[in-house]
């Protein structure tokens, strides 16, 4: 870490600080959109209707196609693409399918630390300048309202912990030493790939950053950028030669309560799975 950054102070208010406010206002609609939108285990086979699918056969067939068409209006065909062309011209844009299938072995460190920097580490504004402020991805603001967190294997004694990315430092602090299998299996559906999966990256906001300054647009911002950051670990780890899969099926409070966060002002919001491809 540059000597610089041991003398920058970390600010880490309640946003309702900036509204001059003690407590949290009564009524607080992105807070309860974020809690209304959470998956329990108890709960999450009625917030769902996939079931859907198999019983509406008009809206499995609108769900396969993902897409609108407005026949009415005039169209201006485009130049036609070669999909295969385009992948070997341009292999970092174009994501493969999801991986759920993945090799036993851990994650080389070195790696690791690669995707995580490639995916939300910082670096300098320019030549020089301290601290290294800026990201892969945008963000409203420039106020970078997400925390990443890492469960894998990172010391190869074939035991997986649960560590912080310290963006400035670029290291690892560590959570929690060891997290067993059948606590990993219990954070959300599939617990076969949950487990399977050599490293997951929890995806957490942390809402004041963006809400002290654009309130309720500020959380829209934090999901917004939640994807991004998705976006560039799932196209790293491609060129890493890794699979991975964007998995949003994990209890909310089973993650918080494992990565030792409230689950209010500092909240999971997706995961990213990760290993090589068996």
């Amino acid at each position: 870490m540059p000597d610089a950054l041991s003398s920058i102070t970390v600010f880490t208010p309640r946003y309702w600080e900036f509204l001059d406010q003690d407590a949290p206002p009564e009524e607080d609609l992105a807070e309860e959109f974020h809690e209304a939108s959470k998956f329990h285990a108890t709960t999450m086979a009625r917030e769902t209707n996939g079931h859907w699918l198999n019983t509406h056969p008009e809206l499995g067939r609108s769900a396969t196609v993902g897409a609108r068409e407005l026949p009415h209006l005039p169209r201006v065909p485009l130049p036609g693409i070669d999909a295969e062309s385009e992948r070997g011209d341009h292999p970092a844009l174009i994501r493969n399918a999801s991986c759920r299938d993945f090799a036993a072995d851990a994650l080389p460190l070195e790696q690791l630390g690669r995707a995580l920097w490639l995916s939300y580490g910082a670096y300098p504004e320019r030549p020089g300048s301290v601290p290294p402020v800026r990201r892969p991805v945008a963000s409203g603001g420039a106020l970078y309202p997400l925390e990443l967190y890492l469960l894998a294997d990172v010391t190869g004694s074939g035991r997986k912990g649960l560590y912080h990315y310290n963006v400035h430092a670029h290291a690892l602090e560590e959570v929690r030493g060891e997290v067993g299998e059948e606590r990993i299996r219990g954070l959300g559906t599939q617990p076969d790939l949950l487990a399977s999966a050599p490293a997951i990256v929890f995806v957490n906001g942390l809402f004041w950053r963006s809400r002290f300054k654009y309130r309720l647009r500020g959380y829209r911002f934090a999901l917004m950028e939640a994807g991004a950051v998705i976006q560039q670990l799932t196209l790293t780890a491609q060129a890493l030669g890794w699979g991975a899969v964007p998995f949003a099926g994990l209890f909310d409070d089973r993650v918080e309560e494992l990565c030792e966060i409230d689950g209010v002002d500092h909240s999971f919001l997706n995961a990213v799975l990760l290993g090589r491809p068996r």
